[in-house]
């Protein structure tokens, strides 16, 4: 998932979650992992983010063909 910055709203022991810092403090700015963003938000420990910011990933699928058929047979009389 992509990255995004994000800001604590309250300061916490960050010493399990992969990030350099033991202790972060009120106000701390971060850029951590949007999974990561989205279980601290969740807990209410940092403020609320732009997930829209994050780079679209480019595994997206394909979109549907317009001339895709309808799977029913003109002639087919039921």
């Amino acid at each position: 998932m992509p990255d995004v910055t994000v800001k604590t709203v309250k300061g916490f022991n960050a010493d399990g979650l992969g990030i350099d810092d033991k202790y972060l403090k009120r106000g701390a700015e971060l850029i951590i992992d949007e999974s990561l963003a989205r279980d601290l938000h969740r807990n209410g420990l940092i403020e609320d983010y732009d997930s829209k910011a994050a780079v679209e990933p480019d595994n997206k699928k394909a979109p549907d063909p317009k001339n895709k058929s309808t799977g029913k047979s003109p002639q087919s009389k039921t």
